[in-house]
């Protein structure tokens, strides 16, 4: 056997100090990823998780960042906002072409921070209010008005989850609104008509912004697309509980066709433009939902041409 020299030797030492290194890196490496999969394995099944788990895209209604559990039936949640068969006022139809190429009602934003993060809903309805001439702040529309319950007692479609000074809350869909709406105009007396648009295109919309009347409209966050339906419950009553992760709700003011924008109040962002054809298709993402305050005859108690 040929005899090995110091330095033949040392090199073999070092050789085997690297590959021995290289197995503990790599021991070290499928530990921290078995860990990391089972951590994610975890967050998917607990309902619901921590705002602090942000999967939006853009945007801050951190409540909107619970992860729940992707859901795989028909999306229940808008069952509810059929129109009211007791609503005599019929829906409004798409005009064949907009009157005017462009326009922009003089609502003033309000936005929905610092108290309550997770109220763009209620938030976007005062400013509709206000418009309409009332005198009421968001926090005692929230307070008073707002159609609220518990987890597991209720829908989205139902209720507002939670609370909109809660970060950590969820939001609501268009019937819950449309009750809030009618119960604030009830107080005062009012004439005006609360109509759920949901189900009505986007040109509808703008038709309906044309001619006088700004349109509580829900899109998403940062107009992101990332959209997904995710159950958290099932009520008493058998109804699944399913929101939609970056929903998000702006008033509808204005467009321009010749610059292809609509113009918005975000309760996140204030006065904002955005562009068309991404606002119709996140405006479709979350299943077309739409209120509109109409201002009514007193004497007929029908919408106002």
């Amino acid at each position: 056997m040929a005899k090995v020299s110091k330095k033949q030797l040392g090199r073999r030492r070092r050789c085997a100090a690297l590959v021995l290194l290289l197995l503990i890196a790599l021991l070290i490496y499928g530990i921290t990823r078995c860990v990391r999969t089972g951590a994610s394995n975890q967050i998917e099944a607990d309902v619901p998780l921590p705002a602090s788990m942000d999967i939006t895209a853009s945007g801050s209604d951190t409540g909107r960042n619970h992860l729940g559990v992707l859901y795989s039936g028909s999306f229940p949640a808008l069952e509810t906002t059929a129109d009211d068969p007791t609503d005599e006022m019929p829906m409004p139809t798409e005009p064949e072409q907009l009157p005017v190429r462009q326009c922009e009602l003089a609502v003033t934003p309000v936005l929905q921070n610092p108290e309550l993060p997770t109220g763009c809903e209620v938030t976007v309805l005062t400013m509709a209010l206000q418009y309409a001439g009332y005198t009421i702040d968001k926090c005692a529309l929230a307070d008073k008005y707002l159609v609220q319950a518990d987890p597991y007692t209720a829908t989205f479609g139902e209720a507002f989850i939670g609370s909109p000074y809660d970060a950590t809350a969820w939001g609501c869909y268009a019937p819950v609104i449309v009750e809030t709406a009618r119960s604030f105009l009830a107080d005062q007396g009012s004439t005006e008509h609360v109509k759920n648009l949901t189900g009505c295109s986007l040109k509808t919309l703008l038709g309906e912004v044309a001619n006088g009347t700004p349109i509580v409209t829900w899109a998403t966050i940062g107009m992101t697309t990332h959209v997904e339906e995710r159950y958290y419950w099932t009520t008493d009553e058998g109804k699944d509980a399913v929101f939609l992760i970056n929903e998000h709700c702006v008033l509808l003011t204005g467009y321009d066709l010749d610059r292809n924008i609509v113009i918005v109040c975000d309760p996140l962002e204030g006065r904002i433009e955005y562009d068309l054809d991404r606002f119709a298709e996140c405006y479709s993402l979350v299943y077309q939902q739409a209120v509109a305050i109409y201002e009514t005859t007193a004497a007929t108690g029908t919408a106002a041409e």
